[in-house]
This record gives C-alpha cells, structure tokens and sequence, in this order.
C-alpha cells in the first residue's frame, strides 16, 4: 500500500547533515523526496525556487544561534502558510514556546525524532490537505478558486469526477497562461495551431510540460508549474487524467469510484502545495501614481470566489489600466494580456476576469490575426462563452508548429 507521505516533497534545514538523514530515514522509507539544506538563509532560498509541502526544522543552526527562530520569524513575517515541525534539543523550552508563537506547526524532541517524524509529518499533512480545498477555495486566484469551489459544493458522485477534472484543467490552463505570457516564444513540440484554437486539458498540460522543458521558462511558472507537477511521477498521474478527461467528454469511459478517490487526493496535495507556497496573486489594475522612483497601483485582488477585495502594489514598471497581471512577490508583476482580460460588466459594474479559451476560426487558416475566444471565470456568473472587444494575439504563430 502506498504510504500518504509518498512523493511529497520536504525540505530539511539542519546544519548537522549526517544527522539529519539518519533522521529523515523513515521518511524515505515512505517515498517522501527529501531537499537538505544546511542553515535557515538556505531554506528561504529553496523555498523561493520551488514548491515544498513541509518544512523540517533544526533549532540550532545558522544564522545566528537560534537560526531555526530566525527562520520561523522570516517565514511569519512573510505570511507563509506552509507547516513547520521544529527539531529541538533538551532544555529548549524557552526556544520551543518561541517557536510555536512563531507559526510552527508541531514540535518534536531531536533525541526521539526517528521514532515520531514520520508519523508526526503524516498527521501535519493530513490536516492540511483535508482543508486545503476549501481554503484554496476562499485564497486562491478566481480562475483556479471557482473551479475548486464548484467541485466541493458538488455532492453527485457521478458528477464529482466530471468537476474535480473541470478543476484539474483549471488549474494547468492558469499556469499556461502564465507560462505563455511570462516566457519569451519558442515553438513548442507537439501544440499547433489547431490545438490552440479549441484547447483542452491534454493541450494545456502539453503546453505546461513543454514551457517547463524550454531554456528560458520564467520563475513564477516554474513555482506554479512544480505545485502541480513537481516531478516525472505527477506528471504521470495528470497525463492519466487525461484519457478519463477525453472518455467522459465522448461518453466512452466508465470510470470508478477509484478514479475519484485518486483525482480528489491529487487536487488536495497540488492545492495545498499552491496555498503553502503562495504562488501568485491575480489583480486588475485600476489607477496608478508615480513618485519619481516608483508606481503605486491601485488595484482588484480576483481571489476566490467572492468580490474583488482593493488592494495596493508598488512596481518599476507602469501599469496600463485594466490590465490583469500576476503579481508574485519574487519578481515584476507580469502583465497576462491578451490572454487574461477584464471587463466590466454593466449595470452593477462588477469585474470580471476573462480567460483565453482559443480562438475563432474565420475563413482560412488560422493565424496571428485570429480572434482570441474568452470564457468566463467568475463562479457567479459561470463558466460560459464571453463577449471582449476584439483582440488577436500575434505570438501564435511563435508558439505553435505547422498544424
């Protein structure tokens, strides 16, 4: 039986190595895969590079004497949600309640941690991941949150299936978007343009898979990317997704109550990994001010499924107006059009969040001067086709091969 902890991934800060892996050997019994950095500046290093599910935490190494509190105290004050296990010697009590004020999840003495890592690590996670939907639900971008909230409020098991892959799709479509509008083209193997004009999961995932694959990918979709994807293994476990995705679709597949169980358990790891690792915030630019060294940009937070909450981001770059951009604390904001749009809707003057969704074949070929088709992605006004003033995205051609 496959152990809950397999393929999650954990970083371990101790300065003490040899120790640390000796350790973490029951977690590597379990199939957990195991990043071992040496002080708490390395952790916060390897925690901006990639996605990691749990944190383990030695109290007593670098930077300074107590390096696990300095890095408890960078991790809150960053609003980190990720769970920390803190690592403690004897007579650290003063250390351990520092700690626990801090953020960290659980604590467990060092000189019995072979005994009580694993099943301590198991218990964090399980909690995490059983109210990780709903949270991602309430945090995450609108696009990926309203698809989550759809499939959680869905109590038809024959139905269940069919929103849990709406929300898979969700959620590789958002990061290809992001990938495509971040990243400098290239052709990407196997996507032409005929499959960019009526994209479906496996498109959008190939999409992901072959930006990941490129030289210059960006950074936030590569954090974004590793959330659901992080190694060869999940991307098995989407690529198997795909051809239950394809049956439903066509109405030749008969999947089982197995094939929910494990798409359900994979949306909690990915959303959990999206929530701990915050990878991103999507806004709407409304105004912008400039004092000679920076723009400050008043803007809408499209985070889940309720209205826009304002909020305010200072950047080196103008803004234009209305535009949607992903907002990653690691770098620049990144401007998602013509790929993301607002538009807002009348009389109520609510914004709405406009997602590609391919494009409008007219006479001919396809093109760098075809229509780009927008769906909706606000869950109170549904999922359907939406009207945008006309706009192409001349990259096409860039991004696909010869159909």
């Amino acid at each position: 039986m496959t152990h809950p902890l397999a393929d999650i991934q954990i970083l371990v800060a101790d300065d003490q190595t040899d120790v640390a892996r000796t350790l973490c050997n029951p977690l590597r019994r379990a199939k957990a895969r195991l990043t071992f950095v040496e002080d708490g500046q390395a952790a916060r290093d390897a925690l901006a590079a990639q996605p990691f599910d749990l944190v383990v935490i030695d109290m007593k190494m670098p930077p300074e004497e107590w390096g696990g509190l300095w890095l408890l105290k960078q991790l809150h004050a960053e609003g980190s949600r990720i769970p920390t296990l803190v690592l403690s010697g004897e007579g650290a009590t003063q250390q351990i309640i520092q700690a626990m004020r801090l953020g960290a999840t659980d604590w467990i003495f060092k000189d019995v941690a072979d005994q009580e890592l694993l099943d301590r690590a198991t218990t964090i996670l399980a909690d995490r991941h059983k109210q990780s939907l709903t949270t991602a639900s309430e945090h995450l971008p609108t696009p990926i949150a309203s698809r989550l909230a759809r499939y959680i409020r869905t109590t038809d098991s024959e139905k269940q299936l069919t929103e849990g892959l709406h929300a898979l799709e969700s959620l590789l479509r958002f990061a290809a978007v992001v990938g495509l509008a971040s990243t400098p083209p290239f052709v990407l193997p196997g996507i032409t343009l005929d499959k960019l004009a009526a994209p479906a999961m496996g498109t959008w995932f190939n999409v992901c898979t072959a930006l990941a694959s490129g030289p210059s990918a960006s950074s936030a979709f590569r954090r974004l990317f590793s959330c659901i994807a992080p190694d060869s293994g999940a991307r098995q476990t989407v690529q198997n997704f795909i051809p239950i995705r394809n049956g439903i679709f066509h109405d030749t597949a008969d999947p089982g109550p197995e094939d929910l169980e494990r798409l359900d358990s994979f949306l909690r790891r990915v959303a959990h990994r999206m929530i701990s690792s915050r990878t991103g915030e999507l806004i709407v630019a409304k105004s912008m001010k400039y004092d000679g060294e920076m723009y400050a940009v008043e803007a809408l937070n499209l985070h889940g499924t309720g209205n826009p909450s304002p909020v305010e981001i200072l950047t080196n770059i103008p803004i234009v107006n209305g535009a949607v951009l992903l907002v990653d604390k690691h770098v620049e904001p990144i401007p998602l059009s013509p790929l993301m749009v607002s538009a807002v809707a009348e009389p109520s003057g609510s914004v709405h969040c406009l997602q590609f969704n391919g494009f409008v074949r007219g006479k001919g070929r396809l093109g760098p001067a075809s229509v780009i088709k927008f769906s909706r992605v606000n869950i109170a006004e549904g999922h359907g086709a939406a009207s945008h003033p006309v706009v192409a995205w001349p990259a096409a051609t860039a991004w696909a091969g010869h159909s």
